[in-house]
């Protein structure tokens, strides 16, 4: 007797059972959702777009973007009918089809659906991976159908991570749940370069995906609550430490700036020799046309900015109030920081504005890198989040990758300082000095520097002029000139014609001017290089085709050193003897400045190029103004 049993219909089953487990967990769910000021981006709110996201992060989304009549790319295997019956059920629409069954039929029929005005939505790593690896299809169907690109990322704890080839993420109930919409990128255009654009894609797509892990992560959480916390806490006691300071001081520091309208790209630089090596990225997205502003922290950063006629202000405190104000008013498109400027509070709240961030000049010294450490489970995850980091040497990038950076983020171009070029030495300098002797430029020495190079000076026949690092050490200077049989003067008082009497020796005593005086010099030693420091800027120098000579302690600048050193236009010495014998040498084997100029030039060309791309894959810049 045959049973009237029939086996039930799984796949009616997956539509109803499917909405009721979306509908029960997604509920309990905690859901932060971060998009660029707040705007989320769909056909409903006038904004259609064409959303893609990594396979395994896709089912937050089925509940925070349940019922807007979402068009979603499925594949035509057994496995997406399933798929199929649970987005029908919250409110999706489907189009099936992948790259091995159906797939030019999909793709026209998704971008069809973009072109008409209604949202899509794909996983561009499917149906089967690798992960985390972007397939052309989502190229084609943005160039065909017209429509912004829209990266998603999600994260969720806890959460479950199936062994499936995607890690499939399911969030358990009650799970907090970080939704991280990225900003638009335009779609592919005819005559672009697919393998550019989608190694853009996929970069801005992992970008994401990261600071939403960033934003979950129990371990960066709590120490994103400590820091927090602390900002909270020092918030009364900064306002009221401002009190003591000017008015535009006190109010630029809590964030009040003027309002702007045209989304700036965000630069900041603590004091003024940061602020020179941003000079070269300001002039190069002004020649862009792209709004600049442009943060300091210190009091001489802000009388440079004024000096140079730029756009911006003090840099806000790092509390997650005054930063907050900061952002809401100038609305930065990208936050591009210099050297070590790794401010927690204001990282963060840029990532969670869903600013794109990047380091420029990355520097990071083992002392340095000993005290981050500490905070190591945050700073890693918010490394992750940056969209790329230049740094000026191999070991700056070692230790970065040492922290938890992305090595693939990562690029070694040298200091951006190589393109900034302060000219040539006004000709009335060199007759101020008043001698026929070769002349040896110190620049930015530092205490127990100044001994052995007025040694060497008096044992080679030079003229010495020392530019101590910091000016307040000027009377200690003229102290050991003085007690090295020399007599100095000052440069303030040449420059203005005071009668000073004999002298064999200048110290400068005026800021600004070092790049310029080292083109007056047969040779120049760059200070913080006999003492373990790790080096002085050796390209302004270089920049006036000067030979660089530097102490063992070079590791600031160790690439450029190591490179130079083996064409002639550079020396390491150690002691004052052979400093000296470095000296007489290049009385007569002094290398063509052109041919010391060259370096450099590499050197600028390498920064230009490598930070037009990081804001060409940031989405800063478009493909017409990365070329220019």
């Amino acid at each position: 007797m045959k049973s009237d049993m029939r086996s039930p219909d799984y796949f009616k089953l997956s539509r109803v059972l499917g909405r009721i487990f979306m509908r029960l967990i997604g509920s309990s769910w905690r859901v932060f959702y971060f998009s660029k000021h707040g705007l989320r981006a769909g056909h409903m709110r006038g904004r259609p777009v064409f959303f893609a996201f990594w396979h395994g992060r896709q089912l937050p989304m089925i509940h925070t973007h349940r019922n807007e009549d979402i068009t979603v790319l499925v594949s035509q295997n057994r496995d997406g009918q399933y798929v199929t019956n649970v987005l029908h059920s919250m409110g999706f629409s489907t189009v099936r089809g992948s790259s091995s069954r159906g797939g030019m039929r999909a793709l026209g029929e998704m971008a069809g659906k973009l072109k008409s005005g209604m949202d899509c939505a794909i996983t561009p790593d499917g149906p089967r991976g690798p992960a985390e690896k972007l397939k052309t299809g989502i190229a084609h169907i943005s160039r065909l159908g017209g429509k912004p690109v829209v990266s998603m990322g999600t994260s969720a704890w806890p959460a479950l991570h199936l062994s499936s080839w995607d890690s499939f993420l399911i969030p358990l109930p009650f799970a907090r749940v970080s939704v991280v919409e990225g900003r638009p990128f335009p779609p592919m255009k005819r005559g672009d370069d697919p393998d550019i654009w989608l190694d853009r894609m996929e970069r801005e797509i992992s970008r994401v995906t990261r600071c939403a892990d960033l934003l979950t992560s129990p371990s960066a959480r709590i120490l994103r609550i400590i820091l927090k916390s602390a900002g909270y806490f020092l918030h009364m006691p900064a306002i009221l430490a401002l009190q003591f300071r000017s008015s535009r001081e006190r109010k630029e520091r809590q964030g009040y700036v003027s309002e702007l309208n045209s989304s700036p790209v965000w630069l900041h630089g603590s004091s003024l020799g940061e602020l020179n090596g941003l000079l070269p990225f300001v002039s190069y997205l002004e020649k862009r046309n792209i709004p600049v502003w442009i943060t300091c922290f210190t009091p001489s950063g802000r009388l440079f900015l004024d000096r140079m006629n730029l756009p911006g202000s003090f840099s806000p405190l790092d509390t997650p109030l005054f930063v907050q104000r900061f952002i809401r008013r100038i609305k930065p498109r990208a936050l591009i920081i210099t050297e070590t400027e790794i401010w927690p509070n204001t990282i963060l709240e840029a990532l969670e504005s869903c600013i794109p961030c990047m380091i420029v000049n990355g520097r990071l010294s083992k002392r340095s890198f000993r005290g981050y450490r500490i905070f190591e489970p945050l700073l890693k995850r918010m490394l992750l989040c940056f969209s790329g980091i230049l740094t000026r040497s191999i070991e700056d990038a070692k230790y970065f990758e040492l922290l938890g950076a992305n090595t693939d983020s990562i690029t070694v171009t040298g200091d951006s300082k190589s393109c900034s070029d302060h000219g040539d030495p006004p000709g009335e300098w060199h007759d101020m000095l008043q001698t026929d002797l070769p002349v040896l430029v110190a620049g930015s020495t530092r205490r127990g520097e100044e001994a052995t190079i007025l040694k060497a000076s008096r044992m080679a026949g030079y003229f010495p002029v020392l530019a101590p690092r910091h000016l307040e050490r000027i009377d200690e200077v003229l102290d050991i000139m003085k007690n090295h049989g020399f007599t100095p003067a000052k440069w303030t008082e040449l420059a203005d014609s005071k009668d000073t009497g004999e002298f064999d020796s200048v110290i400068l005593d005026l800021h600004g001017v070092l790049a310029q005086f080292y083109g007056l010099g047969k040779a120049a030693f760059v200070g913080g290089t006999l003492v373990p420091v790790g080096g002085h800027n050796v390209l302004e120098p270089l920049m006036r085709g000067i030979p660089v000579i530097v102490g063992p302690h070079y590791e600031s600048f160790s690439s450029i050193i190591d490179e130079i050193s083996t064409s002639g236009a550079g020396h390491i010495i150690s002691s004052h003897e052979e400093l000296a014998d470095t000296l007489k040498k290049l009385i007569t084997e002094f290398p063509p400045k052109s041919f010391v100029r060259m370096a450099v030039e590499n050197i600028r060309n390498e920064v230009y190029d490598q930070f037009g791309l990081l804001l060409f894959r940031s989405g800063v810049i478009n493909h017409l103004e990365y070329m220019k």
